[in-house]
């Protein structure tokens, strides 16, 4: 398979006054094109520091991180916005939808962003803005949501809720997509429904997820499963 991400010796040390806390203490992980990945291990291990390294949002106290051939620990914060804009999707235990937007405009917005941030911007009426409402739109119906593509987050479950954020994550055409807790708090019927689309979409689109997850049933469909004990990864 072909490797899309290198962690080469990851370290990552909190500091309160002259105290340290050491939580990676040496992450080696190769991840493959197109797996789905799953990162277990126990409350306070340190997996949703790991995975916010991975998506650019924190940066490592040591150690290299490659994506393809790029070592990414070496960028500006700019090239880093970009990157992240570019790149990586993010789905979280709390969908962080805008409640003021619908869930369509939910997912346009993702787009709307990264052009914001390169500078540029789209009118409500030209033909690129047609054509991220048309990728929105096939996006949520792939996740099963054709029929609320009007509906404020407040009008939608918790399950519906996060099949618009897997939308929204998909919505730039990212390498990667990063899920924490994707099914922490949702119940189980639930959870299943969305791991269905997980998995749908990784059929489909060939697209690589990295999911932190305590939820067994994540591991036992995952292509792969790593355990983080200790600040490093153990098979």
């Amino acid at each position: 398979m072909d490797k899309l991400i290198r962690i080469d010796n990851l370290h990552k040390s909190f500091y309160d006054g002259e105290s340290e806390l050491k939580v990676l203490k040496g992450v080696n992980l190769d991840v493959h094109k197109s797996e789905i990945l799953a990162i277990m291990g126990a409350s306070g291990v340190g997996k949703s520091t790991l995975l916010h390294i991975i998506g650019t949002l924190d940066r490592p106290s040591d150690g290299s991180i490659f994506y393809e051939d790029q070592d990414i620990t070496k960028f500006s914060e700019n090239e880093l916005t970009h990157f992240r804009n570019d790149a990586i999707g993010f789905v979280f235990q709390f969908h962080q939808m805008l409640p003021e937007f619908t869930a369509l405009e939910n997912v346009v917005m993702s787009r709307l962003i990264k052009n914001s941030k390169r500078g540029s911007s789209v009118d409500a009426k030209s033909s690129d803005s047609n054509d991220f409402y048309e990728t929105a739109e096939k996006l949520l119906d792939s996740v099963g949501l054709s029929d609320r593509l009007n509906h404020y987050p407040s009008q939608l479950s918790g399950g519906e809720r996060q099949r618009v954020a897997i939308a929204r994550a998909l919505m730039n055409n990212p390498k990667v997509v990063l899920a924490d807790e994707p099914t922490g708090n949702i119940d189980d019927k639930t959870s299943d429904a969305v791991l269905d689309v997980l998995w749908d979409v990784n059929e489909r689109l060939n697209q690589t997820f990295i999911i932190v997850t305590h939820d067994s049933r994540i591991s036992e469909r995952a292509k792969r499963t790593v355990q983080l004990i200790d600040g490093k990864i153990a098979e």
